[in-house]
């Protein structure tokens, strides 16, 4: 972004990554990662977010909520 702003080509590009949390059944998640394409695109090889998970939904119950109200909006992540 401060390359875009002082008129340079930018260093990084955005490949359209995005993670959306579905609730399957209480207590259970499946998390979909994706990227502009639609293709997979999972973070953590040794993580399979493509079945039902428990620990899936403790971090979309707990730990989002506070990631992003104590990490987001204070600009620290």
């Amino acid at each position: 972004m401060l390359a875009a702003l002082q008129g340079r080509e930018p260093l990084a590009r955005y490949d359209g990554y995005a993670a959306c949390p579905f609730t399957t059944a209480r207590g259970k998640m499946v998390l979909a990662e994706f990227d502009y394409s639609l293709a997979p695109h999972p973070t953590l090889p040794f993580f399979d977010t493509q079945r039902e998970r428990y620990d899936v939904w403790l971090l979309k119950r707990y730990g989002l909520p506070a990631f992003y109200w104590q990490v987001m909006l204070r600009g620290l992540g």
